[in-house]
């Protein structure tokens, strides 16, 4: 103690306790943050709002989920051909209601931050990535449009007789697509639902905490099998 009562070793002992303490808050801080980043992701994917999704996004990240508008202006090439936005918006809406099967319920099981890195594990219950992949990809529609063809072929040979061939493919697509919407949300609600492990990787940017990754861990067993 030097004279007066000043003691330094006191004092230093005060400041690094509360530097560490002030540590100790940005981390917790940090953590805070990143998981809800992750957490909001989450719900945006859950309830089919992939415009807000990729608000969480930056990165390798962006080119793996698409937003609503970039699944829409994909068939702007339909629309010039004559096919209708309602028709369009049904296809739309039916491949993300399909996609919402994937996050049906999700939780953050563990958080690791860094200074400018973070990795968050989650697990999600839902049809299985694949087997959404598989069906939106799969032969599908032409089934749908064959049996469509099949049970009604004298309206077809009715509307081709009076209009254009171009014409007759976006009348086709407009009958037909409501048709395999409703169907592809039909075969997917029924397939069985499995626990996925997810690894997401963030990192912190002047826009605070935005996921760069995700990456598909072990499919686990289904519960209904």
């Amino acid at each position: 103690m030097t004279k007066g009562g000043f003691d330094m070793k006191k004092l230093l002992t005060a400041a690094f306790s509360a530097a560490l303490l002030f540590m100790a808050g940005c981390a917790d801080s940090d953590t805070g943050a990143v998981k809800d980043t992750t957490e909001s992701f989450l719900k945006a994917e859950h309830e089919g709002n992939l415009d807000e999704a990729t608000k969480y996004l930056t990165g390798d990240a962006t080119d793996m989920f698409e937003s609503r508008e970039d699944m829409r202006a994909d068939l702007k090439g339909y629309e010039d051909q004559g096919v209708s936005n309602e028709t369009l918006d049904q296809f739309v809406d039916a491949q993300i209601k399909a996609y919402t099967m994937v996050w049906e319920d999700s939780k953050i099981d563990d958080v690791q931050v860094g200074d400018d890195t973070a990795t968050v594990l989650v697990t999600t219950k839902g049809i299985g990535m694949k087997d959404w992949e598989n069906m939106t990809t799969s032969g599908l529609s032409a089934e749908v449009g064959s049996q469509w063809m099949d049970d009604n072929m004298s309206r077809i040979e009715e509307y081709k007789s009076s209009h254009t061939e171009e014409e007759y493919m976006a009348w086709y697509l407009d009958q037909v697509v409501p048709v395999y919407a409703q169907e592809l949300v039909s075969r997917l609600d029924a397939e069985p639902r499995q626990t996925t492990n997810y690894r997401f990787s963030l990192e912190k940017t002047d826009d605070g905490w935005k996921i760069s990754n995700v990456e598909i861990g072990t499919l686990e067993e289904s519960d209904d099998q």
